[in-house]
């Protein structure tokens, strides 16, 4: 039995979209948390933003773990494959953990049809182009460091072993540049990780960003 996917709405004009790289400090969550922009936290984010409104993750295995992370009170978001017969397809996760979903495929760019995000080969990609399909013009990146900081894949370091299963940065980066080249001229992407290796996004100190966005 299928599940009926979401047709995105618009909601905001302007949100942040905060990453679990190391750049997400307890410093950089608290004036994220004061800018009263509306945030959209990927996976383990969701640890110094637990009153963001959307937590997003494609992982299902990260679901399992942290079943389905009761302590977030926000909507919870994954994707769910075109091709309905594959395993990994988040029906179990999204009937028991009141996960909503959108259909994902892969294809070039962020998606602007609100059936269907584009997969990017990562978290992070989706949440921005949910955040995108949610009618924001102005979006704010923190966390996306799209590398290891002193040793550090994360702020809170590696996630346990079962769900480490190498991270090809550069391929990741290389997902955002193509996407950043086909972007519609109103929408506004800035980047607020100072140490980010996705630099084709401007790169700007989080004060200037949420002034921007506000």
């Amino acid at each position: 039995m299928s599940l009926k996917c979401e047709t995105v709405s618009s909601r905001w004009t302007s949100c942040i979209v905060a990453a679990p790289g190391p750049g997400l400090t307890p410093d950089v969550a608290t004036k994220v948390r004061k800018s009263g922009l509306p945030t959209i936290v990927v996976q383990d984010a969701w640890r110094l933003l637990p009153a963001a409104e959307v937590l997003y993750g494609c992982d299902g295995a990260w679901w399992q773990l942290y079943k389905g992370v009761p302590e977030f009170r926000g909507e919870k978001w994954s994707t769910h494959s075109l091709n309905e017969s594959l395993v990994d397809d988040k029906s179990t996760e999204a009937r028991a953990y009141g996960l909503k979903l959108v259909r994902g495929e892969s294809a070039p760019g962020f998606s602007l049809d609100p059936r269907t995000i584009h997969y990017g080969d990562n978290s992070g990609f989706q949440a921005l182009n949910l955040a995108i399909l949610f009618g924001c013009t102005k979006i704010v990146l923190v966390g996306f460091d799209m590398r290891r900081i002193d040793g550090r894949a994360h702020f809170f370091g590696e996630h346990p072993q079962s769900l480490n299963r190498g991270t090809d940065y550069g391929r990741f980066v290389r997902f955002f540049e193509r996407a950043a080249g086909t972007l519609p001229a109103r929408i506004s992407i800035l980047n607020a990780t100072p140490q980010s290796a996705l630099t084709c996004f401007p790169i700007m100190s989080l004060e200037e960003a949420i002034s921007f966005a506000a």
